[in-house]
């Protein structure tokens, strides 16, 4: 009984490891599960790209509805649509440019960076769409229109004209992400089309 238990020992002890089978057999069925998740993963990767961008200009629009309600000023953001090499920025207003004479900041001016500031798009995303109506061209460049309201007048506070939807593409994989902003002012964004 115990020479059968030092001969188990001794042959256990012997069978250390793996074989090369073992480990090749390991590798492949490694590589074939990482080329299944790799599309998997990249999608993955862009949806978190558009939603950092997505975040991005919800915290801004954010922003400039709060500022219009601080400084009681009604305040402009303007997304450029066009040309397509220009679809990746938008513009805002933290701050009218005149408040005695209430002349706001227009896409022609140069952001300051602290009362008219001009914010790219990351990650080679564009603004697809914006369904806004009201359009203007100013340099060769389309611009859309969103006003926040101070609550002067007969609008209430933080109140957005025209409500709508901004959308936000992958142009690659033509993935999609949505800002939303209602009539009421409120600021969301989602990966489904509302």
């Amino acid at each position: 009984m115990n020479q059968g238990k030092i001969l188990l020992y001794k042959l256990q002890k012997l069978h250390k490891g793996f074989t090369l089978i073992e480990t090749i057999v390991v590798i492949a069925v490694v590589m074939i599960l990482s080329a299944i998740a790799a599309p998997y993963f990249k999608h993955l990767i862009i949806l978190d790209r558009l939603q950092a961008d997505a975040w991005q200009m919800v915290q801004d629009l954010r922003e400039v509805r709060e500022d219009a309600i601080l400084y009681q000023q009604n305040l402009y953001v303007y997304f450029c649509v066009s040309p397509e090499e220009n679809k990746n920025f938008y513009l805002f207003e933290t701050f009218q440019k005149d408040p005695l004479h209430n002349t706001h900041y227009n896409p022609g001016n140069l952001p300051d960076g602290r009362h008219f500031i001009k914010r790219k798009l990351k990650y080679n995303v564009h603004i697809a769409s914006c369904n806004f109506p009201s359009v203007f061209w100013v340099n060769g460049k389309k611009y859309y229109s969103l006003k926040f309201y101070c609550g002067a007048g007969t609008h209430f506070r933080g109140e957005a004209h025209p409500p709508g939807t901004i959308t936000l593409i992958d142009p690659k994989s033509r993935i999609k992400f949505y800002v939303v902003v209602d009539l009421v002012g409120r600021i969301r964004m989602s990966g489904k089309h509302q």
